[in-house]
């Protein structure tokens, strides 16, 4: 095989008089200065891809982007290989088909080399890449990126079975969840390829890359459409390898219709046993079909077996098939034998593989499919980046500023409500104590005056003392009187307490700032009430009566004895400071008289006058500024302890945005670098599409290199006739 390469020197053959072939100098240089361009376009967005996916990583478990890590990696993987593809102008041969149908014995035969470690592999659901090297080496890559190198092939080996176990369990335990198994979602570690590097192979002279898949019918396998989606629309051709002994079933072809969907160029090659024997009916062993006349066995397949879609597709070119001694082949290739020694059928097959690769076909393929790969993995990106994970990435974004706007109206809110003349909001509650205690203050004065009236009549009918009528009755009844006016103020506190907002009057705003900032008005003014302790009373409690004032009439006995008036009123009342000297009804008649009651009813009366302001006033002040000072120092302190919880929630949420931007900055700029990709293509798909169109679109036919000793010509093989064209 060969194709398109700079360092090749390609002849070609006669084409028909009159028709003008496309130079093979031409073939190379659109080829070489395109793949150069595609890639300088194409493989900076690696790197934007490489800085999303670390951006995720570095983003914890849980961040918004996390989703988007196994589509991107996938991509990443997709968009390297089409790069490096395309940069190497490799071209893949996808090789298909069952277990042990001779697909490693097929790679041996086309590398000249031997390449059969692959088949340590069995049933491993990962390509395997056949490629010329410097030196034997195995690189196995898996789902999450990371790749490991083994020298040996038992090292390899060791390495498969192990992986083939732990494979084989992260695939029970998706089954036992009920989800569908996917390797770059719930085991990355899975092994994606593996590189074979053979030194000494036919295939450093053409490029070509042998990709072996696993085989058919295998349990761990994921799906053939899964395995080669790195290679739709890549210009490549599949060979599906099958036993002549299993070509009859139908099982073999179960899939076969996605391997037309994905590959312009199907090459069947049927694996025949040239030394098979059959017995003769005189009981001698004779050569079989398969090897006597093996185009037979392909023209029963074609004429019994073959189903409608593979028959079209035989009929178009699109599947050619051959009849293959896989075995012989390969022991002349590995032999460096020489190519005529080698089966009729392997010929026929090696040289439209090499026509194939080499044509103009291929290469206006390679041009266009390459690009429609990468519009169509740029798409796949877009896609991504504009998908719901992005867009709830975007929301979460969004909601963090909002909530930084918020809070910053939140903190400028605080400064003025610390600032706020907060006495104005208790004005009505003020308005309405003070009503209800001037209200309550009169009302239960009136009925203060008239018992302590009643208390002076009582008193002078009585023997009691006039400490009795003091202390026993006036202190007891103001007492009473001033309880009943707080009692009153505090009834009118509570129920403005008990109303909405406590009965304060707020500016608008101000009460939601309030109950976010968790201050419960209620019990603010309950707790300032309470801190407010006892009301400041005088420490005066009863009727001030001045016992020197008290009109007083001495008797006879007490002129003749010479007494004055303090000490008749001494005698009669007691000391000033303790009168309790019993007097008789009838002394109090003799000596106090109406003067005298008169009198106490005027002290009553003037005491009363003064009650009724200074109660009012006490508890205006106890009820008003008093309680409102302590309540507006706890409302300022609690509003105050507010900032603190605003300034961190503040600092959260610019340490979130920072971190959703660490996230979203890299998808954004990996999203624009896309975007700004698909007119670039586009471009470089006009102008080679230019170029081609205007060359002549015949196959040129490109022999591979010569080796030494070998003769220069390789004249193409008979067609088997079972195969169609």
């Amino acid at each position: 095989m060969s194709r398109p390469r700079g360092n090749q020197n390609p002849r070609q053959t006669p084409l028909a008089k009159g028709k003008r072939p496309l130079s093979p100098l031409l073939m190379l240089t659109q080829l070489g200065t395109y793949c150069q361009q595609f890639d300088g376009t194409l493989r900076p967005l690696l790197q934007d891809i490489s800085s999303a996916l670390a951006a995720i990583d570095a983003g914890g478990p849980d961040n918004a982007g996390r989703a988007l890590q196994t589509p991107l990696r996938e991509l990443q993987h997709q968009m390297k290989s089409l790069c490096d593809k395309v940069l190497e102008q490799q071209a893949y041969v996808l090789i298909f088909g069952p277990l042990k149908s001779g697909k490693s014995t097929l790679m041996n035969a086309i590398a000249g080399a031997y390449v059969s470690e692959v088949s340590s592999l069995p049933a491993y659901p990962c390509l395997v890449f056949v490629s010329a090297g410097q030196k034997r080496e195995y690189v196995l890559t898996s789902y999450d990126g990371s790749t490991r190198t083994f020298a040996q092939a038992q090292e390899l080996a060791t390495f498969i079975d192990k992986a083939h176990g732990e494979l084989a369990a992260a695939i029970r335990t998706a089954e036992q969840k009920g989800v569908t198994f996917d390797p770059a979602e719930h085991f990355p570690q899975a092994i994606r390829r593996v590189d074979v590097r053979v030194p000494g192979s036919e295939l450093a002279s053409t490029g070509a890359v042998l990709v072996d898949t696993p085989g058919l019918y295998t349990r761990m396998r994921f799906g053939y459409d899964r395995m080669t989606r790195d290679f739709r629309n890549a210009a490549a051709c599949a060979i599906f390898v099958v036993k002549s002994d299993t070509l009859f079933l139908e099982q073999v072809f179960a899939e076969f219709q996605q391997l037309l969907d994905l590959f312009s160029r199907i090459f069947l090659v049927v694996n025949v046993d040239s030394h098979k024997r059959d017995v003769s009916p005189d009981g001698k062993l004779v050569p079989s079909l398969e090897q006597s006349r093996p185009e037979a066995v392909l023209q029963a397949f074609q004429q019994l077996a073959m189903s409608a879609p593979l028959q079209r597709a035989a009929e178009q070119g699109k599947v050619r098939m051959y009849p293959v001694d896989l075995l012989h082949a390969a022991s002349n290739s590995l032999q460096k034998g020489e190519l005529e020694q080698a089966p009729a059928g392997f010929r026929a097959f090696r040289q439209d593989l090499a026509d194939y690769l080499a044509s103009s076909d291929y290469l206006a393929a390679f041009l266009r499919d390459s690009l429609q790969r990468a519009q169509t993995l740029l798409a796949e990106t877009n896609q991504h980046l504009t998908g719901q994970d992005m867009v709830r990435l975007h929301q979460q974004l969004q909601d963090v500023d909002e909530q930084m706007a918020w809070v910053g109206s939140e903190q400028a809110r605080v400064e003025q409500a610390l600032a706020y003349d907060w006495k104005a909001a208790f004005a009505r509650g003020h308005r309405d104590i003070d009503a209800e205690v001037e209200r309550c203050a009169r009302d239960a004065g009136a009925k203060l005056l008239r018992t302590l009236g009643a208390s002076i009549d009582t008193w002078f009918l009585s023997s009691h003392s006039l400490e009795w009528l003091i202390q026993g009755q006036w202190t007891p009844l103001v007492r009473d009187y001033r309880e009943e006016v707080h009692g009153a103020a505090r009834r009118t506190f509570e129920q403005g307490q008990n109303q909405m907002d406590a009965g304060l009057e707020l500016p608008s705003g101000v009460p939601e700032l309030v109950r976010r900032a968790g201050i419960d008005l209620r019990q603010t003014m309950s707790h300032a009430l309470a801190k407010a302790s006892t009301v400041a009373w005088p420490k005066t409690t009863t009727v001030p009566v001045d016992m020197a004032q008290i009109p007083l009439k001495r008797s006879m006995l007490d002129m003749v004895a010479f007494r004055s008036l303090e000490r008749v009123r001494e005698r009669v009342f007691g000391t000033a400071q303790k009168p309790d000297v019993k007097i008789p009804g009838k002394e109090k008649a003799a000596r106090i008289g109406e003067a005298g009651r008169l009198h106490l009813h005027q002290c009553v009366t003037q005491f009363r006058g003064q009650l009724l302001p200074e109660t009012v006033a006490i508890l205006r002040e106890h009820f008003g500024p008093r309680v409102a000072g302590l309540a507006i120092e706890s409302l300022r302190a609690q509003l105050a302890a507010h900032a603190p919880r605003l300034a961190q929630k503040r600092a959260d949420l610019v340490a979130q945005r920072e971190q959703l931007l660490r996230l979203a900055s890299p998808l954004r700029a990996l999203a624009a670098a896309g975007k700004g990709l698909v007119p670039k293509l586009a471009e470089l798909g006009r102008a080679f599409d230019h170029e081609i169109a205007n060359s002549p679109q015949k196959q040129v036919v490109l022999t591979p290199a010569a080796k030494p000793g070998r003769d220069q010509r390789d004249p193409r093989p008979t067609t088997p006739p079972a195969r169609k064209t």
